[in-house]
């Protein structure tokens, strides 16, 4: 089982104008529309078996849609994740909300939610995450929109982990965007999280980095991802297939690591 863990998708009709805005915001090209229909068609050019989806919410209205959409789209060969805006008035009772529906877990992208990681009116947010055993994904690193800001720097991400030890986190485009030097000195090895692949395909790293990156933390503890549409699964897969590191440890990062993390 191949498992893309990292993927975004949009109502049909957000879909298109959704991905226009992010592009003018970002000046970063993409490459499929971000329909659901969009994901299948790249889902089966890649022989993908399930994706994750990670909804974001940029702001404390959107909680109730987010959380419509995700539940509308959790169902084979989707996982769907919740979202909330950390430290938020709502923030917990949305997190209750996720877990009684059956989600799996909480995306947060501190950037595009214009706040930090470790924002300390979060941390009861973390301290609940925990307590329902639900899977946490944060954009970490670098964000093309706000180029200038660390939201989720490895230093916030050790600070959480820190207080919520067992908390279940994947910090996402193998640790941090631009900042694989840092994570490598404070996380690879060193901290009881995951990393996903996402967006790490040329030209935003090499193989002989990403080799040793894998080598430092280990690969039971790195999760295949591809951040569609931004790119394609496919794009990441040959990547991925493209490494020097054995069979057994492709097939850990491509699908099972993700089954043993969502319990599947």
């Amino acid at each position: 089982m191949i498992i893309d863990f990292h993927t975004h998708v949009f109502p049909d009709k957000l879909a298109h104008p959704a991905m226009l805005k992010l592009h003018e915001q970002s000046g970063v090209p993409y490459s499929s529309e971000a329909a659901v229909s969009d994901l299948r068609a790249a889902m089966k050019s890649a022989g993908i078996d399930r994706s994750v989806l990670l909804h974001i919410a940029t702001k404390e209205s959107q909680h109730k849609h987010v959380l419509e959409f995700a539940k509308e789209t959790d169902k084979d060969p989707f996982i769907s994740f919740g979202s909330v805006v950390p430290g938020s008035e709502t923030a917990l009772e949305y997190i209750w909300r996720i877990s009684d529906e059956g989600l799996r877990g909480v995306k947060f992208h501190p950037a595009l939610q214009r706040t930090d990681a470790d924002l300390e009116s979060a941390m009861p947010m973390y301290d609940l995450i925990r307590a329902l055993n639900l899977v946490v994904v944060f954009h970490a690193g670098w964000d093309a929109t706000y180029r200038d800001e660390e939201r989720c720097s490895p230093r916030m991400l050790l600070h959480i982990l820190k207080n919520f030890p067992g908390i279940k986190i994947v910090a996402a485009h193998m640790g941090g965007l631009h900042i694989q030097n840092e994570v490598m000195e404070q996380l690879a090895g060193k901290a009881d999280l995951y990393f996903d692949t996402a967006y790490t395909a040329d030209p935003w790293m090499d193989k002989a980095t990403m080799e040793k990156m894998i080598r430092m933390h280990g690969a039971d503890k790195i999760l295949f991802g591809s951040d569609f549409p931004w790119h394609l699964p496919l794009h990441e897969l040959e990547f991925i297939d493209s490494l020097g590191i054995s069979s057994e440890e492709k097939e850990l990062i491509t699908g099972g690591n993700a089954r043993r993390l969502l319990g599947i």
